[in-house]
């Protein structure tokens, strides 16, 4: 969304208060920034750290607000048009009932389908104690990492950039192929046992 010299630009501007709003938006690319900017002297690396923890974590809570409250509406007026029904929404609370953990740090590996992922479990109303903990523990890891690669690999920005495009891009499909194949089995089960019983 942002390019490395605007993001740049703002952190030496306006310092934390930048950090944490474009972490918040773009997010692995201005943590590496940060740490980038840190082992310049420009920044404070442990506050920079918190901060990008913090903007991290307050955009997953947002996504993860309108997933739960914005379920109900969004499934009724929108659902049929992306292939979300009540029953698919049944199925996702089992797979997050098992999984959700595992699907979070899913998510924060593979960050183009963090906000989906974010989205879904609240909308299958995962329990927020379990939400927060996994989350926040997977936000703390990965912010660790891309800050201290930042902080030690800096130079390299353009292609961390480039790299982190491709990579996520790769994950995404993935993602996606996943998320279909599971679908499918589980429409050919279902008429498995259909058939069954008939």
């Amino acid at each position: 969304m942002f390019s490395v010299a605007q993001i740049i630009g703002w952190l030496l501007l306006y310092r934390y208060v930048a950090l944490f709003s474009v972490v918040a938006i773009e997010g692995p690319i201005s943590t590496l920034i940060a740490g980038y900017l840190s082992s310049l002297g420009l920044l404070n690396f442990w506050i920079a750290y918190v901060v990008a923890v913090s903007g991290d974590l307050a955009s997953d809570a947002g996504y993860y607000a309108l997933g739960r409250f914005g379920r109900e509406r969004f499934v009724k007026k929108y659902g049929h048009y992306v292939g979300i029904t009540s029953d698919k929404i049944v199925a996702l609370e089992k797979h997050f009932e098992k999984h959700g953990g595992k699907m979070l740090v899913f998510g924060k590996i593979a960050d183009p389908l963090s906000s989906t992922i974010q989205t879904l479990s609240g909308m299958t109303m995962m329990r927020f104690s379990i939400y927060a903990s996994y989350n926040t523990a997977a936000t703390v890891l990965k912010s660790f990492i891309l800050i201290s690669v930042g902080y030690y690999f800096g130079e390299a920005l353009h292609q961390a950039d480039i790299i982190r495009r491709t990579v996520g891009i790769a994950a995404s499909v993935i993602g996606i192929l996943v998320v279909s194949v599971y679908f499918i089995y589980r429409k050919v089960k279902q008429e498995e046992l259909l058939e069954k019983d008939g």
